[in-house]
């Protein structure tokens, strides 16, 4: 009881982002310290009264420290880029453990769970070509037709891959591991990122899942493989061209606009997928980077009325709830959001399941 109370403490003020002398202060001087840094050791249990100061503290019930251990997450690794600090990306490491842990426990609630079947198995990639040629072959195993992917995040969880999305700031865009050494998982960033941009981070993540780079790819080269199999994803080459003829010696935004409603793919994406593809020169490019980064959100470009969102885990819940196999206060715990929250968001005013 010791070690599984340590752990959860330990992953529990971690996941607030705090120090253990925050904590103290938190539960104002309750306990030193030196008790905190015992109970997270596993000497010492803490008694009835401590452990209700300790949830208050940390926005969690006492019947967390009890909650057996059920998931391990592999392969945590976090953009190199995205200089999110030691504490951060242990705050958000243990944030995504919860999340999984709740989606896998609604999983088993409902005896339902996704698949998964890794459909680029040895399919080792080296050069941009390579991830071309990955994305190329992707498209036809998931039939996602010739004219877009109208949905990114559903055609994922659609094949067997846990999608979540979390509250995080501007620095995280996406995560991508296995839980339990076996369920594939892509945590994005749920509010800020423009729709074009969460479905880029998607696909990114996603081929950080599927492929297999050569021994001699660097990590940054990574992921400029990744950019590339996820640009070709959401608009090949072939395509590409065929919106924009074979070589251009000037783009409009009225035209990267309609391209970008068209296939759900920034203007950004758009101008350098068309650089790399050869269709316009490094001038024409630079002149177009000029006029989209007039604004980084690109609001200036396109009717950016597109929408791209995770609904499984959402319609798995609402499936429990209407079942009647889990109470609003349960709901509300897996969704990790307050009870009043899930009530108005599910819109149950009048008649509510058991609670």
């Amino acid at each position: 009881m010791k070690e599984l109370f340590a752990k959860r403490l330990l992953s529990a003020r971690k996941q607030a982002g705090l120090s253990q002398d925050q904590l103290v202060a938190r539960i104002n001087g309750f306990v030193k310290k030196t008790s905190i840094a015992k109970y997270e050791r596993g000497e010492m249990m803490a008694d009835t009264a401590v452990l209700e100061a300790l949830a208050g503290a940390l926005n969690v019930k006492v019947e967390y420290f009890y909650k057996p251990l059920s998931v391990t997450v592999s392969g945590v690794r976090f953009r190199k880029k995205a200089d999110l600090g030691k504490r951060k990306e242990e705050s958000l490491k243990h944030e995504i453990t919860s999340r999984i842990e709740n989606y896998l426990e609604l999983e088993r609630l409902l005896n339902v769970s996704g698949t998964f079947t890794d459909p680029l198995r040895q399919t080792i990639v080296n050069t941009p070509e390579d991830a071309e040629a990955a994305a190329a072959l992707l498209s036809r195993l998931w039939h996602t037709g010739f004219e877009g992917i109208s949905n990114v995040i559903n055609l994922i969880e659609d094949n067997g891959i846990l999608v979540i999305e979390i509250d995080a700031d501007d620095k995280f865009d996406g995560y991508s591991g296995f839980a339990n050494d076996e369920i594939p998982v892509i945590v994005l960033r749920g509010k800020g990122p423009t729709t074009e941009r969460k479905r880029f981070s998607a696909l990114h993540e996603l081929a950080h899942l599927l492929l297999e780079f050569g021994a001699g790819v660097s990590d940054d080269d990574k992921e400029t493989l990744c950019n590339r199999f996820a640009a070709a994803m959401l608009l090949p080459r072939d395509l590409l061209i065929r919106e924009l003829g074979r070589y251009r010696t000037s783009i409009s935004p009225r035209e990267l606009g309609l391209l970008k409603d068209k296939y759900g793919i920034s203007a950004r994406a758009i101008a350098l997928n068309a650089l790399q593809h050869d269709i316009i020169s490094k001038f024409t490019y630079i002149n177009l980077m000029h006029i989209i980064s007039a604004d980084k959100m690109e609001l200036h470009i396109g009717t950016n009325c597109r929408a791209d969102k995770s609904t499984r885990f959402q319609l798995l819940l609402s499936r429990a709830m209407e079942e009647q196999l889990i109470s609003l206060t349960k709901a509300a715990d897996l969704a990790s959001l307050p009870l009043e929250e899930l009530v108005k968001l599910y819109q149950y005013h009048d008649k509510p399941p058991h609670s």
